[in-house]
């Protein structure tokens, strides 16, 4: 019986890791390999809010949790190294991310040159 919890609870979490949690493993594995790419990404989509210095005090009024997901946090070497907060407006930001990876990562290796 202890071994049935065990593993149930193990599926549980494995499925709130990679379902339910915002944000996808693959999109961000993506964005820490080529954060100057994402940055310009996030800056060119309305979907995502980017804070460059560090969030406001009053972030939650700017992107509330209702409708916003995040803080993702990248570091972007163009910006000279700077940490960047980012939120994706929900659920808008799935399609963003599809987007990303279409343009950059699912292309063919002789096709992708640099990003």
């Amino acid at each position: 019986m202890v071994e049935f919890a065990i593993t149930v609870a193990f599926g549980l979490a494995l499925y709130w890791l990679f379902i339910l949690r915002p944000g996808r493993l693959d999109f961000w594995r993506f964005v820490a390999k080529h954060p100057d790419a994402a940055y310009d990404h996030f800056k060119s989509n309305n979907c995502w809010k980017v804070f460059e210095d560090r969030r406001p005090k009053n972030y939650r009024s700017i992107v509330p949790k209702s409708e916003w997901a995040g803080p993702f946090r990248i570091t972007v070497p163009k910006l000279g190294g700077k940490l960047v907060y980012v939120f994706g407006r929900k659920p808008d930001f799935g399609r963003s991310q599809d987007d990303f990876l279409d343009k950059f990562a699912r292309r063919p290796q002789t096709e992708k040159g640099e990003l």
